[in-house]
């Protein structure tokens, strides 16, 4: 098991696939209304504390991801109530984009066109950004063809949202399209243009 904790507070739990085994868990069991799974969270969020210093006591969005057999954590502070996704679903597409005046172009774009997708996370990569997309079916095309008019594919699957997880700074995790699409929205109603403080 290996814990590490950001520079933006957030902390990174790897378990092989003997930690998951140890905590009586696998990938595909993993549920937070399961009591195993709590318990486990529980558990490590106890040793993150002792070994990182990484606080559980506010609001959490939890995000698993599979990754070589086991699993990545990836725990964000939240304000509100707890909340956790472990979402396993179609996908997930990665997509990349250069900077932040293309993520807002994108997220007033989606937001006029269609409903954001419910699981999406952003990452800061290289020097750009990586969105990751778990819809609960298949991208519609049109969805796709939208995407690619800001941003370019850069993976689909597990393994490239793990590594975009592990390898990237998550700056908002579990909602992010939707959280996009809501900042967005004022700016195109007023016609201003610009940056995203991210």
């Amino acid at each position: 098991m290996r814990m590490e904790l950001t520079d933006n507070g957030c902390l990174k739990i790897l378990l092989s696939e003997e930690d998951l085994e140890g905590l009586g868990l696998t990938f595909e069991r993993l549920d937070y209304d399961d009591p195993a799974t709590r318990d486990a969270m529980k558990l490590l969020l106890a040793a993150a504390q002792r070994e990182t210093g990484f606080d559980p006591s506010g609001g959490l969005i939890v995000e698993a991801l599979p990754v070589d057999k086991g699993c990545l954590l990836l725990f964000t502070p939240a304000s509100g109530k707890r909340k956790v996704r472990m979402k396993r679903a179609v996908g997930p597409y990665i997509y990349e984009l250069d900077d932040a005046d293309q993520l807002l172009s994108m997220a007033r774009s989606i937001g006029r066109r269609a409903a954001p997708i419910t699981g999406s996370s952003l990452y800061r990569f290289g020097g750009g950004y990586r969105l990751i997309l778990y819809p609960s079916d298949p991208l519609p095309r049109g969805m796709g063809n939208l995407l690619l008019e800001f941003a370019r594919a850069a993976g689909e699957g597990d393994a490239a949202a793990a590594y975009t997880a592990e390898h990237g700074q998550p700056i908002a995790v579990g909602d992010a399209l939707s959280r996009l699409c809501s900042a967005a929205a004022p700016q195109a109603s007023r016609g201003i243009t610009g940056g995203l403080a991210i």
